[in-house]
């Protein structure tokens, strides 16, 4: 054996071969088997591939520089084909479980919350599939392969300035490449990849991951709009609305974002023993209450809770956007700052780690004078994984009255975690549970529905223990309670429940997306009582917005720019204009012209407060 690797070491002509192959068909081949284990069946991937094969030559041409850079640097191949398979390995075993779970594909701003999603992974089922194994294999196999290998250089002068000029070029071509044809908008036009687009997995599916992530690498930085400047900004700001403080409400203002939180329409043919919205729908009888568009499907939670509190579009923002990460610092505009300018005390709750999505960093930024996580709780009642939605419910109602004991105002939000995925089927106890029937169905995705519909009635029961206790309030207090988006139900080899229903796969690919991100919310307060109203269906950020502006509470003049421009329109989301009746009404690139006008003027005020100069920040919260 000693002697057959040396004699590989020694041949020219093998170590060349093995050098093309590191440098262009392994790179090639890696790409073919991230789709693989994307697609699980080797025929689709092979079709799959052949009919994409155009965008996986792009992004090998830039993995053989890649892999070129490190052979030359240290004249083995194989620790750039190491580096270049296993992150392209990493990337397809990400991907593939973000997919299940999230229903989006890995994107470059996930790498921001890395180590957020570690904590979490640690909590679910990601066994490696039998396609991975497989690529894990090619993978080792490979670099074994490649482990004896050592490019011939010339000695003297000339091999030390090959050894210097070579990295030097390899760099070079990677920065020229990207720069000039991957992140080309003609180039990405030829194969229909957007990377502005609000649903990337669109985007992903004219390419292969490799390029559409590096392509994506290029978009991730905000970029003003058109014009942007202190004559636009002023000019943008004269939609703003003039308002008369002295004549809003100033009551206690309750935000709660409820984990997980949504009706299972979606499950048809379910029956369950438990009412599951009792309360909800007791409340929503004098109340407002709807479905909104979520931005997400089965994760992203702060994207929702950042749009609500600062009526901040995610879809003007960089694709795959993480706010509180990326954006959140220093003294960030937002609802909860503005009342904390105006006296009032503001408070957050989130029974879970302060640390995910940098929370801890955030909300101080915010203008949150408090913030009390899972440690903040004394011996709390635990229920599936987390701590329980009714003990939650508990503790937002004792740090409210410590708050208002002196008489002061409250902001008080609060982000429930109860039912967060995994949702084990043996996440509660059998007589906790609520028992669930499904016929036709595998009992695993039974077992998970019961799981989640457990859930779903805690939290049902934390709504009704808040309402009931603010209605005996004497003092003014408005709530909104909204989900932050829906959750996939079990995942058994990539496949979770809804996969398996005939009713939900029966529906076009459009109304299943739209279907998936439909979550609901409740606005009451308990000194007016509605008669059963709606606002209808809106963006996550139009939520807050539009209930100060039904109960004419305190609030600035950009959240009542945002309530009145839904006679417009109630915004964008999911790439779509949502019109004023609240129905999905075609891609942005087709709205009317009143709603590009007010669109154009959204974009410049929100990216001014936001990453500009402020020019209108005093009109929109002064």
């Amino acid at each position: 054996m000693k002697t057959a690797v040396q004699k590989l070491k020694n041949s020219r002509r093998a170590a060349l071969l093995l050098a093309l192959w590191a440098v262009a068909v392994f790179p090639l081949m890696c790409q073919f088997f991230v789709e693989w284990v994307r697609l699980q069946s080797v025929g689709r991937a092979v079709a799959y591939f052949a009919g994409h094969l155009g965008a996986a030559l792009l992004g090998t041409v830039f993995l053989a520089a890649l892999i070129a850079l490190f052979a030359l640097l240290t004249r083995r191949p194989w620790t750039g084909a190491a580096l270049t398979g296993g992150l392209l390995f990493i990337g397809a075993y990400v991907n593939f479980y973000k997919l299940t779970y999230r229903g989006d594909p890995v994107l470059p701003k996930d790498l921001a919350i890395a180590g957020d999603a570690a904590k979490v992974a640690t909590e679910l089922s990601i066994p490696p599939t039998f396609q991975m194994g497989v690529f894990f294999l090619f993978f080792s196999l490979s670099i074994l392969l490649l482990l004896p290998i050592q490019l011939p250089l010339p000695g003297g002068a000339k091999g030390l300035a090959l050894r210097v000029a070579g990295p030097l070029a390899a760099a070079a071509f990677c920065g020229v490449y990207l720069w000039g044809v991957l992140w080309n908008s003609g180039v990405q036009a030829a194969f229909k990849i957007d990377t502005m687009a609000f649903q990337p997995s669109k985007s992903y599916e004219q390419s292969t991951f490799a390029t559409g992530f590096l392509m994506y690498t290029g978009a991730m930085s905000p970029r003003a709009p058109k014009g942007y400047g202190e004559a636009a900004a002023a000019g943008a700001a004269q939609a703003l609305p003039k308002t008369d403080r002295s004549a809003q409400r100033r009551p206690d203002v309750i935000v709660v974002m409820l984990e997980s939180y949504y009706r299972l329409d979606n499950v048809q043919g379910a029956s369950y023993d438990t009412d599951l919205t009792e309360n909800y729908d007791r409340y929503a009888a004098e109340g407002i209450s709807g479905s909104y568009i979520s931005d997400k499907y089965s994760g992203g939670t702060e994207e929702m809770e950042f749009g609500a509190l600062t009526g901040f579009s995610t879809s003007l923002l960089p694709t795959g956007s993480i706010p509180y990460v990326e954006y959140v610092d220093g003294e960030f505009p937002c609802y909860p700052r503005f009342l904390k300018e105006q006296g009032y005390k503001t408070i957050a709750l989130h029974p879970y780690d302060p640390t995910i999505y940098s929370r801890d960093k955030a909300y101080p930024a915010m203008g949150f004078d408090e913030f009390y996580a899972q440690d903040d709780f004394d011996d709390p009642q635990m229920h599936g994984a987390y701590i329980d939605d009714v003990e939650t419910a508990k503790k937002l109602i004792e740090l409210y009255e410590q708050a208002t004991a002196d008489g002061s105002s409250v902001f008080l939000h609060t982000v429930t975690m109860q039912n967060h995925i995994p949702n084990d089927p043996d996440e509660y106890t059998a007589d906790y549970k609520v028992n669930a029937q499904l016929p036709g169905v595998p009992e695993y995705y039974v077992d998970s529905l019961e799981s989640v519909a457990t859930g779903l009635r805690d939290a049902d029961r934390a709504i009704g223990l808040l309402c009931d206790y603010f209605a005996r309030s004497d003092r003014d207090v408005v709530l909104l309670f909204f989900g932050d988006h829906q959750t996939a139900i079990g995942d058994r080899d990539g496949r979770e429940l809804l996969d398996e229903l005939g009713s939900f796969q029966a529906l076009s690919e459009e109304e299943q997306l739209r279907a998936k991100h439909i979550a609901p919310y409740l606005m009451w307060s308990n000194f007016e009582t509605k008669e059963a109203e709606t606002a209808g269906t809106m963006p996550p950020y139009q939520l807050l917005a539009t209930m100060l502006a039904r109960y004419n509470v305190l609030r600035p003049a950009w959240f009542d720019f945002l309530a009145q421009s839904q006679t417009v329109m109630k915004g964008v989301n999911l790439g779509e204009v949502i019109g004023p009746d609240g129905s999905f009404a075609g891609p942005v690139s087709n709205a009317g012209e009143a709603q590009k006008d007010l669109l154009e003027k959204q974009k410049l005020l929100q990216y001014d407060a936001m990453f500009g100069e402020g020019f209108a920040h005093q009109k929109m919260y002064g």
